[in-house]
């Protein structure tokens, strides 16, 4: 059996010290689940994806079928994502001057990672 790699310990790492260290212990993680973990995470979210997630929880609430379809194509995909960009596309979004500007769309790249980030997270309970 082979060696597990070294991973680096945290001791060097401020943010994970001062968060978890011995000295001081957040009771307010005593009693948390995934959902609350989930929460606080998501709320760390910029005003602009929590925006586009709306829209995103929309478009899977109306075709994702985790139980049926584990998987989609990356077809379906495509297609959600774009009637994502098509629900949300706020007055100021022009996909041909963001194309112009940065000669691909980055915020066609967001959205696809929010919803493949969206159908992970409602097949993470069934599939584990």
């Amino acid at each position: 059996m082979g060696e597990y790699p070294n991973y680096p310990d945290y001791n060097g790492c401020p943010d994970y010290h001062d968060h978890h260290g011995h000295d001081h212990h957040d009771h307010h993680y005593d009693h948390c689940n995934y959902d609350m973990i989930e929460a606080e995470m998501m709320s760390m979210y910029d005003s602009l994806c929590q925006e586009i997630t709306q829209h995103v929880r929309m478009v899977c609430d109306r075709y994702d079928d985790p139980w049926r379809c584990p998987c989609p194509t990356r077809e379906m995909i495509e297609r959600w994502c774009d009637e994502v960009m098509c629900s949300w596309s706020p007055s100021w979004y022009s996909a041909d001057a963001e194309t112009q500007q940065f000669g691909r769309r980055p915020l066609r790249s967001l959205v696809l990672a929010l919803l493949i980030f969206e159908l992970l997270r409602r097949r993470r309970r069934i599939y584990r």
